[in-house]
């Protein structure tokens, strides 16, 4: 999450590939979401259709999520970032370098991403964590 978040904000070209359209959508959005208040203002599709795949070959950053049935028509693509959803995988090429935050920085955003993607680890190693209330325990009397 890191990777593409740094290349996003250093305007890389990021392909997102997944069988599933609303895993892309998802994804787009999540990164976007993660950029906030910054505003990306680079090309943005996060479901690119068949017949427009020669836009992955444009000079400029884009943010682009793709069928993953079309796998084999990215593989040329030389200086784009390729997320693979369905893998869990993120490939950087070797001719792009992605500079990551400063280390402060860095770890801040580390742990408040690990916050936002588990939050009970941050009341994990409270001797009396604090009692969560449902809305199905609450009853009316």
């Amino acid at each position: 999450v890191l990777y593409l978040f740094c290349a996003a904000l250093t305007e890389h070209k990021i392909l997102f590939l997944s069988s599933s359209y609303q895993r892309l959508t998802d994804a787009c959005r999540a990164l976007l979401a993660l950029m906030f208040p910054l505003k990306y203002s680079f090309t943005y599709v996060p479901i690119l259709p068949a017949q427009l795949l020669e836009v992955l070959s444009t000079p400029t950053p884009f943010i682009i999520g793709v069928h993953s049935i079309f796998q084999s028509e990215t593989q040329e693509l030389l200086d784009v970032v390729i997320a693979d959803l369905d893998g869990g995988t993120v490939n950087v090429p070797e001719c792009v370098h992605i500079s990551l935050l400063p280390e402060p920085l860095l770890q801040q955003t580390r742990e408040a991403l690990s916050m936002v993607l588990d939050p009970e680890l941050e009341v994990a190693d409270l001797a009396f964590p604090p009692s969560t209330i449902s809305a199905s325990s609450l009853k009316m009397q």
